[in-house]
C-alpha cells in the first residue's frame, strides 16, 4: 500500500516535522513518500519536494475559488496534487494542506489528516491570512467530514473537535519509545534556566527574565538563562541581558537534552488573551517532549485552560504560573527550585501521552 504524505513545510523544519518523522522511525514497515513544499530541497530517499508554498495571494485565490465566494484559481494545488500517486494521502491541515486535502476529496481520494495546530486558531493569529477565516473555516469543516480518519496533536483538540463539530479523532503525540538515563549535577550558586525553540510572545517572557533577577539576587545565586535554538522573539530581550544569556546555537536534540537535563528548571509558554485561546487549548509545544526528556521541572508560563498547563498539573512536572506580575512569578519560581520531580513522573507521562500505543490507532487509521 502507497502512502503519500503532504507537508506545506520541509521534513526538516519545525515541531510538526519532529513528530512525524517520530513516527515514521516506529512504522519503517510502511510504504510512505514524504511529499513537501519548500524554498529548497532537503536530503532524503523517501522525500519529494514538490516546489515552493503557495504565495498569499494564491492560498487566498485557491480559498476564494473552493468556497465559491469569489473567482480563484486552483491551478496551482491541483499540480502539487499530480506530483503524488498513492492508495492514501495522508495530509497536515496546515494553511496548503487544507487545500490540497479538498482537491484530493474533489478527485475521489482516499485522504487521512493530521493537525498539529488547529488551523482556524492558526488563521486568528496570522496578520498575513486573518482576512481568510471565514473562507478556510467553511473549507475545513468540509474537508473535516469528507476524510475518512483524523488525528489531532492532544487530548484537548480531540474533545474540542468532538464538541465543536461532533467529529470523532484521535490524540497523537510524538512517538517517544523511554527516556535517557540524566544525573542531575547542579552548579554551584548558579540558577540556571533552560529554553529550546521559539516563543510564542516576548512580553511574557521578559517579564519572567526581571523575576528570575530578583529570585536569584535573592538566593545569591548567579543567573544563567541557557537557551537553544533560533528565536528572534528572544533575540532582543537576550541583546538585553547579555550578561545573563548563554546561547547555545542551534542542536540536535541528542545534544540539547543533556545542557537542559542540567538546569535548575525549563520555561515553556502559551500567551494569555483572546488572540492565543484557540491555540493553547488545542495544542502542546513539540518543545515538552525534549523537556520530558531532559526530566527537569518545567515553569508553564500560562493561562490554566491550555494544554501545557492541564498536562504540567495533572502529572506533577512543575509549577503552572498564569501572572506576568513580578511577586506571582518569583513566588512560583521559588516554588519550583524547592520541588524535586522523580523519573517516574516523567515516566509515567512519557507512557501516556507519547509512549506506543498510540502507534497502533494511527497505524489502523492508515492502513484500515
Amino acid at each position: 500500500m502507497k502512502i503519500a504524505l503532504f507537508t506545506p513545510y520541509s521534513p526538516e523544519i519545525g515541531g510538526g516535522s519532529v513528530q512525524l518523522r517520530s513516527h515514521l522511525e516506529q512504522i519503517p514497515d510502511l510504504d510512505v513518500v514524504w511529499h513537501y513544499l519548500a524554498e529548497s530541497p532537503v536530503a532524503g530517499d523517501r522525500r519529494r519536494w514538490i516546489g515552493r508554498p503557495l504565495t498569499p495571494t494564491q492560498f487566498g485565490l485557491d480559498i476564494s475559488a473552493r468556497t465559491a465566494f469569489l473567482p480563484g484559481s486552483t491551478a496551482p494545488v491541483q499540480e502539487m496534487v499530480k506530483q503524488m500517486d498513492a492508495n492514501l494521502y495522508w495530509v497536515v491541515a496546515h494553511y496548503e494542506g487544507i487545500s490540497v486535502a479538498a482537491e484530493l476529496l474533489a478527485q475521489g481520494k482516499k485522504v487521512h489528516l493530521t493537525v498539529h495546530d488547529e488551523p482556524l486558531a492558526m488563521i486568528i493569529r496570522s496578520r498575513r491570512y486573518r482576512a481568510l477565516y471565514p473562507l478556510v473555516s467553511k473549507l475545513f469543516k468540509k474537508v473535516l467530514f469528507g476524510v475518512r480518519s483524523v488525528d489531532v496533536t492532544s487530548w484537548g483538540m480531540r474533545d474540542y473537535f468532538k464538541g465543536k463539530y461532533g467529529l470523532n479523532c484521535f490524540a497523537l503525540y510524538r512517538s517517544l519509545s523511554e527516556l535517557p538515563a540524566m544525573r542531575f549535577a547542579p552548579i554551584a550558586n548558579e540558577l540556571r534556566v533552560g529554553h529550546i525553540g521559539s516563543l510564542y510572545h516576548p512580553e511574557p517572557f521578559r517579564c519572567f527574565v526581571k523575576a528570575c533577577r530578583a529570585s536569584s539576587a535573592k538566593q545569591n545565586r548567579a543567573l544563567k538563562i541557557v537557551r537553544i535554538g533560533i528565536s528572534p522573539e528572544m533575540d532582543k530581550i537576550a541583546s538585553e541581558n547579555p550578561e545573563i544569556f548563554e546561547n547555545c546555537g542551534e542542536l540536535g536534540e541528542r545534544e540539547a537534552v543533556p545542557i537542559l537535563g542540567n538546569c535548575n528548571f525549563l520555561y515553556a509558554m502559551y500567551p494569555d488573551g483572546f488572540r492565543f485561546q484557540g491555540f493553547r487549548r488545542t495544542s502542546l509545544p513539540i518543545k515538552l517532549s525534549t523537556y520530558i526528556q531532559a526530566q527537569r521541572p518545567i515553569f508553564a508560563h500560562t493561562p490554566g485552560d491550555s494544554n501545557l498547563a492541564k498536562i504540567v498539573i495533572r502529572y506533577g512536572v512543575g509549577q503552572v504560573c498564569a501572572s506576568v506580575e513580578e511577586a506571582d512569578m518569583q513566588g512560583s519560581i521559588a516554588e519550583i527550585v524547592g520541588s524535586k520531580v522523580t523519573r517516574d513522573e516523567f515516566e509515567k507521562l512519557r507512557n501516556d501521552l507519547m509512549g506506543m500505543r498510540q502507534l497502533q490507532e494511527l497505524r489502523d487509521a492508515l492502513t484500515g
